[in-house]
């Protein structure tokens, strides 16, 4: 099969298996983090609205009516911005690592670290950065998105929504919020493994270049 190939061999090895593990895990991340970006009005619960669309085109404002549906309306623009900048970051970073896991697996099948075995252990560096680099993102993320939840917009807004009987806008984090967190914490140990690898790779390398006739 095409697995067989020679430049497709490297997809079976256990660097390539987990360098798509991180691929999956930033798109996955990617995907969960633009739910708070693409809401504009601070839409924090899939389940309970029934859908984006249903709140982004009035829908969620049927029970207000006069100046409540106006407070409504600005109490959203204003809680928006508040989460806008991390969750555009948060969108960036998933996107960064998923071009980075792609360039490494494409690097892998071109063989390129068995011309040059240096690059095994600058991916490792990579690697083991990133990893490290998680960590601090991580608190970032979930201290700027507390403070945008117990700010007085948002228990302004929840009391609101609250006292028309809506679910879904309290301030707490929500379920794609926790899961960047999880997916975060994955893509530690997945990174870890994969700079271990990489080392590992790098020695085996060094050794079948130190013995030509044998390969």
């Amino acid at each position: 099969g095409p697995l067989e190939r020679r430049r497709c061999r490297y997809l079976r090895t256990g660097r390539a298996c987990c360098q798509m593990v991180e691929a999956l895990l930033a798109a996955l991340i990617l995907v969960c983090s633009s739910v708070s970006y693409g809401s504009s009005g601070g839409y924090t619960g899939l389940p309970s609205l029934g859908g984006i669309y249903y709140y982004q085109y009035g829908g969620a404002y049927s029970g207000f009516s006069g100046a409540d549906g106006e407070k409504a309306q600005q109490l959203d623009q204003r809680f928006y911005p508040l989460k806008l900048p991390v969750a555009r970051a948060a969108m960036a970073v998933g996107g960064c690592l998923l071009v980075f896991s792609c360039v490494l697996i494409l690097v892998g099948v071109l063989r390129l670290p068995w011309h040059f075995p240096a690059w095994l252990l600058l991916e490792c560096v990579l690697d083991t950065v990133i990893a490290i680099g998680i960590v601090p993102a991580l608190y970032c993320f979930f201290q700027c998105l507390l403070g945008a939840y117990n700010s007085s917009v948002c228990k302004e807004r929840e009391q609101l929504y609250q006292s028309k009987g809506y679910q879904g806008f309290s301030c707490s984090l929500h379920g794609a919020e926790i899961a960047v967190g999880l997916l975060g914490c994955v893509a530690v140990v997945a990174y870890l493994l994969s700079a271990g690898l990489a080392a590992r790779g790098y020695r085996a390398v060094h050794k079948l270049k130190q013995k030509p006739v044998q390969l």
